[in-house]
């Protein structure tokens, strides 16, 4: 069977400053993702190899580096799902871990399915996971971004925003992945920091299945990013896999998502990824840009955003 993966680092109004980083991050992380598939081992493997180089690089809004909540703290969700047994492992707010990714790959693998807060950091310690403290995933950008909305001088994105002379600071750099191993399964992984200045405890679409992600190995995966709570209205991700079972080619799902997104739901933006089992790539978005990177097996790797 074919190998193939494909990578995004959000979908957001991504300043010119910004774009080499994006751009440099999702190369980096479907590099290590294409290293594992290439080597035979799974689609769970990769992506949660790929997902972590995303949670590493400080550039996304995913593990280090991830937007602050009103309380000036990172709280972190992720998941994985994979195709082939419909399985999952979903995890949110957690504060004391890098790799909120490899948690998810535990929980999936494990009696539950689903884990948040206090009881999740307990399983990664029983997982052998090392937590840290929260202040440790806070960068010095970060802390000055809440401490300008702290001041009034900033504004996180909303739906409708108001006219303002406040700057609107933040994007939706939840970071995802997918892959296609030599055994024909396909996975699904993404993992945020959230929106900038959300209310402590707020969950949005990455760690609910059929919203931020969905992975059927007959049909094939998607993964969305963006405004999680619009996202979650349409149920995107599963209405993707939906345009593929009504026989639409992955890039046409994809653009029928992200249009269905933006109509269905006052200032709802984002975008969206989808690999097929024939290696076929979709990919859509509606803001200004999305960070990306894929690559089929016997074709060059293709990066953008």
């Amino acid at each position: 069977m074919p190998i193939a993966m494909i990578i995004h680092g959000g979908a957001w109004n991504i300043p010119d400053s910004l774009v080499e980083a994006h751009v440099a991050g999702c190369r980096a992380a479907l590099e290590t993702g294409w290293a594992v598939l290439k080597t035979g081992a799974s689609a769970l493997d990769a992506c949660e190899a790929a997902v972590r180089v995303l949670e590493d690089d400080p550039t996304f809004d995913a593990g280090t580096g991830s937007v602050l909540t009103s309380a000036g703290t990172v709280e972190l969700d992720a998941a994985l799902m994979d195709g082939r047994t419909l399985r999952y492992g979903a995890v949110a707010n957690l504060r004391r871990l890098r790799n909120p990714i490899s948690l998810a790959r535990h929980v999936l693998e494990g009696p539950a399915t689903f884990l948040a807060g206090e009881g999740a950091e307990q399983f990664a310690v029983a997982c052998g996971l090392p937590l840290c403290d929260n202040h440790e995933l806070i960068t010095p950008r970060e802390r000055h971004l809440w401490e300008r909305w702290q001041a009034g001088q900033a504004q996180a994105p909303a739906e409708n925003p108001p006219h303002t002379e406040v700057h609107v600071v933040g994007g939706h750099d939840t970071v995802g992945a997918i892959a296609l191993d030599r055994m024909g399964n396909l996975v699904a992984a993404n993992s945020t920091g959230g929106t900038p200045f959300k209310l402590p405890g707020r969950i949005g679409d990455t760690p609910l299945i059929g919203c931020g992600l969905y992975a059927d190995g007959r049909v094939g995966a998607a993964v969305c990013t963006g405004w999680g709570e619009a996202i979650t209205r349409v149920a995107m991700a599963r209405r993707a896999i939906e345009l593929l079972e009504r026989g639409l080619p992955p890039q046409s799902a994809a653009e029928v998502a992200v249009r269905t997104l933006g109509r269905a739901v006052p200032g709802g933006n984002g975008g969206c990824i989808i690999l097929t089992p024939q290696a076929r790539i979709g990919l859509a978005w509606n803001t200004q840009r999305m960070a990306y990177a894929y690559q089929s097996e016997g074709a060059q790797a293709i990066w953008g955003c």
